[in-house]
């Protein structure tokens, strides 16, 4: 039952991180997403929820600030996303993929 009760929590944190998503301003609503869509094809489980709710706290005092989007992620989204992932390799599916393959050759070449 352990497995049910995080699963249950996961999904009210993700709804949570929704609802205060939502209270955004519009465009920086939209922005958000973007960046939500782009990284979720990376993330490998729940583990990188904390990231998204930092994005989600600096865009929300970025909106308060009277800041704009392209001061907060500069020019480059995909570099300003990239750049986060790259600080978390551990949840990221790929990097779980890529020492998987260097794991399996280790143990053939033993």
């Amino acid at each position: 039952m352990k497995w049910y009760k995080k699963m249950r929590a996961e999904k009210k944190r993700y709804k949570d991180y929704l609802k205060e998503k939502a209270k955004l301003p519009k465009e920086y609503e939209q922005a958000l997403t973007a960046l939500d869509h782009y990284m979720m094809n990376f993330v490998g489980n729940s583990d990188f929820m904390g990231i998204f709710e930092d994005l989600l706290q600096l865009f929300a005092d970025g909106a308060a600030e009277g800041r704009s989007i392209n001061e907060l992620v500069g020019n480059d989204p995909v570099k300003f996303a990239d750049e986060i992932m790259a600080e978390y390799p551990e949840v990221l599916w790929y990097s779980k993929t890529r020492k998987k393959l260097k794991d399996e050759f280790e143990r053939i070449e033993k």
